[in-house]
């Protein structure tokens, strides 16, 4: 009996090794190639928002000013939203035209959201594509969709407020029926990237 315990121990101990040893080489193998698709789908992206650019650099200056910032700091609406990467746009010809702002919000109705849109130096949103959406279908989902995200673009104002009884005015973003949780939680990550860039940026006047 006890012969048979050591046996079977001695046999589990050998898969469970055999097994750790094939999943260390098959993420050393693919973790490349994950890597590649990342940065070929956020390269895709960023010129899906800013399509008149052709280089996009990090911006080091700001990335380094939101190490360890609370954007809730700068306004209680912004609870839950953090700015993953900033970077600057040029032209063919390396004239400086906005900023591409990734920014992602847990304010959501379901799980995390990750947006990143294009900021140009007008002060206007050139474009906006969802990296991450998993909100509720036929509801949330619809942020993804044209009728809801084009409302931002094109736009020159300072904060988009989200109303539930039809756009007036330029800055009102008009709420998806029945997900206004979600409405919101994208609006106030895309005004906290704006006010943060409209704040720090020495390109567009902020941070003198």
């Amino acid at each position: 009996m006890k012969n048979r315990l050591l046996f079977d121990a001695l046999a589990l101990f050998l898969i469970t090794l055999v097994s750790g040893f094939g999943l260390s080489y098959v993420y050393e193998i693919t973790k490349e190639p994950i890597a590649i698709q990342a940065e070929q789908k956020t390269l895709k992206a960023n010129q899906a928002v800013f399509p008149e650019a052709a280089t996009f650099e990090e911006d080091s200056e700001l990335t380094a000013l939101l190490d360890g910032m609370d954007l809730v700091s700068i306004n209680g609406d912004y609870t839950g939203v953090t700015i993953d990467s900033i970077s600057k746009a040029y032209s063919s010809s390396n004239e400086f035209l906005g900023y591409n702002i990734t920014v992602s919000t847990s304010a959501g109705y379901k799980n995390g959201i990750q947006i990143v849109y294009g900021y140009s130096k007008d002060g206007s949103v050139k474009g906006l594509e969802f990296l991450a959406i998993n909100e509720t279908a036929g509801l949330g989902m619809n942020a993804a969709e044209p009728a809801f995200k084009d409302q931002y673009i094109g736009k020159q104002v300072q904060k988009f407020v989200v109303t539930k009884t039809g756009a007036v005015s330029e800055d009102q973003i008009d709420a998806i029926s029945g997900a206004t949780i979600t409405s919101r939680a994208v609006t106030n990550a895309i005004n906290a990237g704006v006010e943060f860039i409209r704040t720090n940026s020495t390109e567009l006047g902020g941070g003198q």
